[in-house]
């Protein structure tokens, strides 16, 4: 078996860390050397140093599916009572590092592999972030954290790392039961949420957001409706995998976590999230003839599931109704995509800038005769524009626009189609990632990318569905390389050849 090198950090190495941490606290925050906390601080920081040994001996695929569920409650540290420390994007950093400082746990990983869709990547964040600059909006925490959760650095990062994190069998395996286990808890805390017990929420901040909304929605963890539409949806077809895959009592455990999520789903009371829940089911299931085969059962057992629902809960009937009859979200809309044009058409190439449409919108709304001027505030801030393709063209012009499609169709695009490694292990990530990823482009017509952990999910599972060479099989092909004259040997990369001295 292939193994890689990698290297073990000395005590002192780690003993120095926890210097250097302890010496950034009382630069930062040096109330925390203060009282009872001159012994906590040190306390806190020791444990701190251990916890990150351990991580580092882990495999990356446990802290990536940590870094995935953790991933749910971006935003809401604050709330929970942690700070605001953003455990999920050190986990996701901690991954980065194993790779490029060669840690244990990647002894029998592959290594990573940049690929020109990679290269768009890169131009697409720099370009972003040169807009941020150039709009003054680079400082901003709204801005930063938009730039580096939801348009792309987190998620490209992700795409980078999962095809060799999870290029194993095992890995896969524990991917999808991390996925199942999610969408159990999501599913059903959107059903506690909606229906009761809900003395079953948990966190209970999750509640408090909900006696604050008057609308009826479910938001679930992520406080956002259409977040929580993508995330049931994902895990719904990650346990529909793990129920073709799996046997005994765990299919039906399965079956079970499906159906809450598609549920859960339904619960958001979002019309772009069904829009797009049926759109992204009807043409993966056109790609496979037991797809075919069951699509129309499946629909009316929805159904049927849906309206017994109904029935049984006038409350949950009424919002419902209330919801598809509602007009005022559609002149929201229609207000919103007309200050958008009249804003392309402004600055149609460069845009706005990044964060700007907020800022610079008001003034480019007008009124018109057929439905009431609405969509630009509410009476505790400016809403977004709810199309997710026009808020780039608006912010980003078009060539921004243009640089984020490109990357998203050619990378998600790419996975999909198997222009990775080709193995029938991966045909079932793949036509997850269809679902997924049409369930992603079309809720974008309707709705603001709000939250990380849709984009986040897209990208990793399009990570996984591109596929990676094992170790062995890596090693194997460069052991066949023929070596150069002059004491090099030439390693085939992509369409790019690297030089390695002997």
């Amino acid at each position: 078996m292939a193994v890689r090198a990698v290297w073990r950090p000395p005590w002192y190495a780690w003993a120095l860390l926890g210097v250097a941490m302890l010496a950034l606290a009382r630069e930062a925050a040096p109330e925390r050397l203060q009282g009872h906390w001159l012994i906590l601080t040190p306390v806190l920081i020791v444990a701190g140093v251990l916890v990150l040994r351990k991580l580092w001996e882990l495999n990356p695929a446990i802290l990536m599916c940590a870094a995935i569920v953790l991933t749910i409650f971006s935003g809401a540290w604050q709330q929970m009572g942690l700070g605001g420390l953003p455990l999920d994007r050190l986990l996701l950093v901690i991954v980065l590092l194993q790779f490029l400082l060669r840690a244990p746990g990647i002894a029998h990983t592959p290594r990573l592999r940049m690929r020109n869709v990679h290269l768009l990547m890169c131009l697409t964040i720099m370009y972003a972030l040169g807009s941020a600059v150039a709009a003054g909006t680079q400082t901003s925490e709204i801005g930063v954290l938009s730039l580096f959760d939801q348009l792309g650095i987190a998620p490209y990062l992700m795409f980078l790392l999962a095809p060799a994190v999870f290029a194993g069998r095992r890995e896969r395996k524990l991917l999808l039961a991390t996925l199942v286990g999610l969408g159990a808890y999501l599913g059903f805390t959107a059903i506690f949420e909606s229906l009761g017990p809900h003395v079953l929420v948990f966190p209970r901040y999750i509640a408090h957001v909900d006696v604050e909304s008057t609308e009826g929605h479910v938001n679930g963890p992520f406080q956002n409706s259409v977040a929580e539409g993508i995330a049931t949806f994902g895990c719904a077809v990650a346990a529909a995998m793990a129920f073709a895959q799996w046997r005994g009592r765990s299919r039906m455990l399965a079956a079970a976590v499906a159906v809450a999520c598609i549920f859960g789903c339904f619960l958001t009371l979002e019309r772009g999230v069904w829009i797009a829940a049926v759109t992204a089911v009807a043409i993966t299931a056109l790609f496979t003839r037991a797809g075919r085969r069951w699509l129309a059962p499946g629909a009316l057992a929805c159904g049927l599931a849906i309206a017994v629902a109904l029935l049984l809960s006038p409350a949950l009937a009424s919002k419902t109704s209330q919801r598809a009859t509602d007009r005022l979200s559609v002149w929201d809309r229609q207000n919103q995509t007309t200050a958008g044009l009249h804003m392309l058409e402004a600055k149609p190439l460069f845009g706005f800038g990044w964060n700007r449409y907020t800022s610079d919108s008001q003034e480019y709304f007008q009124l018109s005769p057929d439905y009431p001027l609405t969509g630009y505030s509410t009476p505790q801030r400016v809403l977004p524009l709810h199309d997710v393709y026009l808020s780039y063209a608006v912010e980003l012009g078009l060539i921004g626009a243009l640089l984020w499609l490109a990357t998203l169709f050619w990378g998600v695009g790419g996975a999909i189609f198997g222009l990775g490694r080709r193995s029938d292990d991966l045909r079932p990530w793949r036509l997850g990632l269809l679902a997924l990823a049409v369930f992603f482009v079309v809720v974008g017509l309707f709705n603001p990318d709000q939250a990380p952990f849709p984009t986040l999910l897209l990208w990793a599972w399009a990570g996984v569905a591109l596929g990676s060479e094992s170790l062995s099989a890596q090693a194997r092909r460069a052991s066949r390389v023929p070596r150069a004259p002059g004491g090099v040997t030439w390693v085939p990369v992509g369409a790019a050849d690297v030089v390695l001295p002997r």
